[in-house]
């Protein structure tokens, strides 16, 4: 059993969004391997008070300067779990040609540097972020996290009706989706925020999903969910899941399935970096 310590700026109590759902995925099965989890928010964290054998650490915006530098000079053990690009000041690169900062917007380096392991998402966000420090501790892992209620979820929903409308979620950029959706002549709905099981749920029965993120998506969870749902997709090219070899080859059941193997081996992988 391993004394873990798990940072992030948000966890799923606060907020249901991909990164705190993909978080508690790890969270519950590194709990469920007997490990002793303790949760901390990143601006809150203080390593005086805040002791483990390994540290986890997922989005760290919240994370002070001086506390970046003493994970760097001290002999803790920390392992960065890569969710969006914190390696650029703006954490988003979609405004650059390539997706590529200029140098003076690369942050971060040597917390980066001194992590054991840096796991990136998918093998997209691995190759911009190696674009923009050289490392040697970076490993993809090819998907994000789901647990296994959430895979039952996704499983019960396959297959259901579908109504001739393409679904939109509200938020940055979905104008572009219904601008789209106006010029192309598409019917659509706007999906406001629910909880996760009634969005799956309401998601299903929808012909297809527009999708145009404001941000380089590390993986982008929206775009799994609606591939194992059989929904066609219309997005651009700013989502690490697209460029997966797995992601045009397969859908609904055979996806799943296929997933549920994956992300088994990716959670033992983590357990194996304690």
């Amino acid at each position: 059993m391993k004394n873990i310590i798990y940072v992030s700026d948000f966890f799923v109590n606060e907020i249901i969004g991909g990164a705190e759902l993909s978080d508690d995925v790890i969270i519950q099965y590194l709990i469920s391997e007997g490990h002793n989890i303790k949760t901390v928010k990143s601006e809150t964290f203080n390593p005086t008070i805040h002791k483990a054998n390994t540290f986890i650490i997922s989005n760290f915006a919240g994370l002070s300067e001086n506390n970046k530098n003493w994970f760097c000079s001290s002999s803790s053990k920390y392992i960065i779990i890569e969710r969006d690009q914190k390696y650029a000041r703006s954490r988003n690169t979609a405004m650059y040609n390539e997706f590529i900062a200029p140098e003076s917007e690369v942050v971060n380096k040597e917390f980066y540097r001194g992590a054991k392991k840096v796991f990136c998402l998918t093998n997209h966000s691995a190759e911009l972020l190696l674009k923009h420090i050289d490392l040697t501790n970076v490993e993809p892992f090819g998907c994000t996290q789901f647990s296994q209620q959430q895979f039952d979820l996704l499983r019960e929903n396959i297959g259901k009706n579908k109504k001739e409308k393409f679904a939109i979620v509200s938020g940055k950029r979905s104008n572009k989706a219904i601008q789209y959706c106006e010029i192309n002549k598409l019917e659509y709905d706007l999906l406001n925020i629910m909880s996760h099981k009634n969005f799956i749920e309401t998601l299903s029965q929808y012909k297809g999903i527009i999708f145009f993120s404001h941000a380089v998506e590390t993986c982008c969870r929206l775009l799994v969910e609606s591939r194992i749902l059989e929904l066609k997709i219309i997005t651009d090219n700013r989502n690490g899941c697209t460029y997966e070899s797995w992601f045009k080859k397969m859908k609904g059941v055979q996806l799943l399935e296929f997933l549920e193997i994956k992300v088994d081996k990716i959670l033992q992988r983590i357990e194996s970096e304690l």
